[in-house]
């Protein structure tokens, strides 16, 4: 570099030095101008550098973060569980209306209960409810829910039923299939406790055609269960030796069962046309 070219870089940075050293108010107002220019520029690496220094802030002991990571994963955790309880109060505040609103609108007198047992070796045959003998309860009394038909009470106790379930091969249900003349005796299936068992309607006539879906409805028949309950859906038609067969779908899932409503049945005119004897 030429010796001129040096002289004056030097006389230009003495200059820059006295403009920002000097204190008078030519230098005041250059100084304060060149900051105007100069304030965007500022502003940008201040805030890269706090962001910057931020980051490297971290704490440096790796048990202080893993002690704030635990204390967070414990908190999703308790906020999980907040809204799963939430959920839960929902769906059955949800269950409830629904119950309600059945015995509001079914045609029989109902008496709620609440499943409160259930046995492994006789899951598909029986179930223990909390209503019994003193709460109104007879034997051989319909059981249904909203869905369909469940089955009948057995033995009773003062605030405890057993309920026969539809699936057990000893509760027998006269029923007929919708939209055909139809009709024959329906009954459960002995099954393993891994096996959802199905139903069978007997005795019908075995040059029918039946649609499979179509619903089976109770008879009313023999007067132990009323008429129009729903029972089932046809799955298959089966030809016997003697006659033809449904298997049919029961309408209630047996396995979520956890509120049911007993009927209780009207005498019929012969029972109520008999005298009652005087005590004596």
């Amino acid at each position: 570099m030429k010796k001129l070219n040096i002289l004056a870089l030097l006389l230009f940075i003495a200059a820059v030095v006295s403009v920002f050293t000097m204190d008078t108010p030519v230098t005041r107002d250059i100084q304060s101008r060149t900051m105007t220019v100069l304030a965007p520029f500022i502003h940008s690496s201040a805030a890269v550098e706090q962001s910057v220094s931020g980051a490297i802030a971290s704490p440096d002991d790796p048990r202080e973060l893993k002690r704030e990571t635990d204390r967070l994963q414990i908190e999703v955790d308790r906020l999980r569980i907040i809204s799963q309880k939430h959920a839960q109060t929902l769906e059955e505040n949800r269950k409830l209306r629904d119950l309600l609103e059945f015995k509001q609108a079914a045609p029989f007198k109902l008496t709620a209960a609440r499943v409160i047992k259930r046995v492994s070796s006789t899951w598909w045959n029986s179930m223990i409810i909390d209503k019994g003998s003193l709460d109104g309860l007879a034997t051989d009394s319909p059981v249904i829910s909203a869905a369909g038909l469940i089955g009948k009470t057995g033995k009773l106790a003062p605030h405890m039923a057993e309920v026969i379930l539809l699936t057990d091969e000893t509760c027998r249900v006269s029923a007929r299939i919708e939209g055909t003349l139809e009709q024959g005796i329906l009954s459960g299936e002995r099954a393993g406790l891994d096996l959802r068992p199905d139903l069978h309607l007997r005795f019908l006539n075995k040059n029918v055609f039946i649609n499979p879906g179509a619903n089976v409805i109770s008879t009313g028949e023999g007067g132990l269960f009323p008429a129009g309950l729903l029972v089932g859906r046809v799955k298959r038609f089966v030809n016997r030796d003697l006659s033809g067969e449904a298997v049919v779908e029961p309408a209630v899932d047996f396995s979520l069962l956890e509120h049911v409503f007993v009927v209780e049945m009207q005498p019929t005119a012969e029972e109520a046309a008999q005298p009652v004897a005087p005590n004596k």
